[in-house]
């Protein structure tokens, strides 16, 4: 099962960044980051995506929140433009132009997309309810499954535009790049496994430079259902659960 929504630069980051990071709690003024997500008793977000490479980061590496504010809430920014204009001011060059060595094409409003995935509520209750085994096999294949669609977004799903008024459509050719953060709980404190997948709009185009993808979802329930699917009949066949 799967929700979606917009991640604008400004208020609505700023709400990503004090609760949704954080297993939806309040995050404290001035906590560090991993601080507040050891106090929530969440784990640290994980970085996904066939883009990473090009940015310089590595699949399942910790988010550090530097990261997460240059690409999510300065219009889509390189994860390390701090590190970049550093070294362009150092080599000589004008605050300007350092500036621009660190941004991922324009700066945009909608930095990205927010994917919440969570099992069925038959598998959610087993997970709640079973003991460390079972929630362990339920928690491997909810990040299976998480991993699907993001291949699929990657594969099927997303576009970029290049060429004069953006007359041709491509698949980001290196692959796409979000950032996981992982749930136990809803907001009213029941138990309910869920993972937030902050996937950012930005990509690269053939020729190397960047721009903004599209998500173009024009597919049926049943293709929708299905990079969700596999992992979970899997692994409910294995223990002998029926996720109808």
């Amino acid at each position: 099962m799967m929700d979606i929504a917009l991640i604008t630069a400004g208020q609505t980051y700023r709400y990503y960044l004090r609760q949704v990071v954080v297993g939806d709690g309040r995050r404290p003024a001035r906590t560090p980051l991993r601080k507040a997500q050891e106090e929530a008793g969440v784990p640290a977000g994980r970085w996904m995506g066939r883009g990473l490479a090009v940015l310089g980061l590595v699949a399942g590496e910790e988010v550090i929140e530097q990261q997460l504010r240059k690409l999510f809430g300065e219009g889509g920014r390189h994860p390390h433009a701090d590190r970049i204009e550093a070294d362009r001011l150092a080599a000589g060059e004008s605050p300007e132009k350092a500036w621009r060595a660190g941004a991922l094409g324009r700066r945009v409003k909608v930095v990205g997309v927010d994917f919440v995935f969570r099992p069925q509520p038959t598998i959610y209750l087993l997970w709640a309810l079973g003991d460390e085994e079972t929630r362990r096999v339920i928690e491997a294949a909810h990040e299976r499954a998480i991993e699907r669609v993001l291949e699929w977004i990657e594969d099927q799903v997303a576009v970029i535009r290049f060429g004069k008024g953006g007359i041709h459509r491509v698949r980001p050719p290196g692959g796409l790049v979000a950032a996981r953060f992982r749930h136990y709980e809803a907001r009213s404190g029941m138990p309910l496994l869920h993972d937030h997948l902050l996937l950012s709009v930005k990509g690269q185009r053939l020729d190397g430079t960047w721009g903004s993808c599209r998500f173009v979802f024009r597919v049926s329930l049943s293709l929708w259902r299905w990079p969700l699917s596999g992992p979970w009949d899997i692994e409910v066949r294995r223990m002998g659960v029926l996720s109808h």
